[in-house]
């Protein structure tokens, strides 16, 4: 735990307006803390010491995750071989831990202010990633975002470093947040997440690359709908670019959003 320590005093040392009456002396207590202290962290500046030891401390802890590699998972032309797709042999549905994929690009559904999560250790995926890319993530997100005064619109998108996830890249946006029912134009900001992300991965020469699902959350988007507006993106994408990407991934990772896809894929009319 010699690693773990040091980046929990360092993050404690340079910020002075926290206190720790009692460090946990657990291994699970320590990962925490470290996690919450990550996650509160703002965008300054750090010394490059901090940065090699997260690095080796974060890449020894995803030796022991089980790490899935984009060529293990089947597009679903091999999952669902009856569906209408027209692109099943380029998408793929896969439940999982997408902090834990192996591949060209994954798409992290943030906020507007475009620096990740900082409720200390927040379920949302945005502080997921943020959290096991390493600080290092945050850091050029802030270098991104100054150049935007720090708001990213709806639907729009920009791409980072994987630093420490198995994932080259990471690419950012933002979806809508229903408040009471969806508008005709948050269905097309929402498919425009999807979109932009992908012309994005294309230009950036990006073959296979992994979305969760977006606004579904703590956005409110009702998840059939969402998954639809998904599908529907995708398909109509790869009809105008149909050799730009090797796999496209729909990534869940509850039970419920999982049949919602598997339905809507096994019965889809185009």
């Amino acid at each position: 735990m010699e690693k773990l320590d040091y980046l929990i005093h360092y993050l404690l040392t340079e910020n002075k307006e926290i206190t720790i009456h009692e460090i946990p002396i657990d291994q699970e207590g320590k990962k925490r803390l470290y996690r919450s202290l990550c996650n509160i962290r703002n965008p300054k500046p750090i010394e490059e010491e901090y940065i090699q030891i997260e690095k080796e401390y974060l890449q020894e802890e995803l030796q022991k995750k089980k790490i899935t590699k984009i060529g293990n998972i089947k597009t679903v032309q091999d999952t669902f071989p009856n569906t209408s797709l027209k692109h099943k042999n380029k998408i793929c549905l896969w439940q999982g831990d997408i902090t834990e994929l192996e591949i060209d690009a994954i798409i992290n559904a943030g906020n507007s202010q475009g620096l990740g999560c900082f409720i200390p250790c927040h379920k949302c995926i945005d502080n997921q990633i943020q959290t096991y890319a390493g600080v290092a993530l945050r850091l050029e997100c802030n270098e991104i975002m100054k150049e935007k005064n720090y708001f990213l619109p709806t639907g729009e998108v920009f791409i980072t470093k994987g630093y420490n996830l198995p994932a080259r890249f990471v690419i950012h946006t933002v979806g809508p947040i229903i408040q009471d029912r969806v508008t005709q134009k948050q269905e097309e900001q929402l498919a425009n997440c999807y979109i932009h992300a992908l012309e994005l991965a294309r230009k950036k020469g990006i073959k296979t690359i992994a979305f969760p699902c977006i606004s579904t959350g703590e956005f409110r988007f009702p998840k059939d709908k969402a998954c639809l507006l998904a599908i529907g993106a995708v398909e109509n994408y790869l009809e105008q670019q149909k050799n730009s990407f090797e796999k496209i991934v729909f990534n869940v990772y509850g039970e419920e959003d999982y049949k919602i896809y598997e339905k809507n894929i096994k019965n889809w009319e185009g």
